[in-house]
């Protein structure tokens, strides 16, 4: 029988990192702002439902993009103060029946209807908790708290991005746990209940928009990835 899937697209954060008018995931990306472009790649995967958690000030702007570009958004849930809080308010609104759980960056807007297919089937094939991740190229170096640093193997680390997918009852056990402040990411959520987390192999085209320029890095991959 298939495994019933949700798609969470996290949407919440102010982007005070981007320092425009409007948060990053409702900026202009080749026309429509990049949210949509998130939200339609998850759906080109064909794997499940999806759901957009946004800031309560943030519905009745996205509603109005929603009109002016005659978009059918996904069902809409209010997040919270931090992105743990908004991936727990979905959970505990969408997520008591769905197998697998996904957890996506609304400012991910390139990751490919592939790779999310491939890594919903690592879950449904046995594994709790599966990553996307690239390995890091460029030479890293450890800040002590002294001030001093020192070179580290770049060859032990790696890039982590999202979908990051989930047995339901797992991701739904994380976040009975309280908040952390260790938390970086809906991984280390399930480490902290004792989970092993599988690493696969990302894309280097889905990047994060998290400065300005990184929209324009955005539509140029984009549209060589069309053509």
């Amino acid at each position: 029988m298939k495994s019933s899937v949700l798609h969470i697209v996290v949407a919440a954060g102010s982007g005070s990192r981007f320092g425009a008018d409007l948060p990053k995931q409702f900026c202009d990306m080749n026309g429509i702002p990049v949210l949509m472009h998130t939200v339609e790649s998850l759906r080109q995967s064909q794997t499940g439902e999806v759901v957009v958690v946004l800031s309560s000030d943030m519905v009745e702007l996205w509603k109005d993009l929603c009109e002016k570009h005659n978009y059918d958004s996904p069902e809409i849930i209010i997040g919270g103060k931090t992105r743990w809080q908004s991936v727990k308010n979905a959970i505990a609104a969408k997520g008591d029946d769905a197998e697998i759980i996904s957890v996506h960056d609304g400012a991910r807007p390139l990751i490919s209807a592939v790779l999310v297919r491939k890594l919903v089937e690592c879950v449904a094939g046995g594994d709790r908790a599966v990553i996307p991740a690239v390995a890091v190229t460029d030479s890293l170096r450890k800040v002590n708290s002294d001030g001093s640093n020192e070179a580290v193997d770049r060859r032990l680390f790696y890039s982590v991005q999202t979908p990051q997918v989930f047995d339901g009852n797992l991701l739904r056990m994380a976040y009975s746990e309280p908040e952390s402040a260790l938390f970086t990411d809906d991984a280390s959520v399930v480490e902290n209940v004792g989970a092993t987390v599988r690493v696969y192999p990302g894309e280097p085209t889905n990047i994060k928009i998290t400065h300005p320029m990184d929209i324009a890095i955005a539509e140029l991959i984009q549209k060589g990835l069309r053509s």
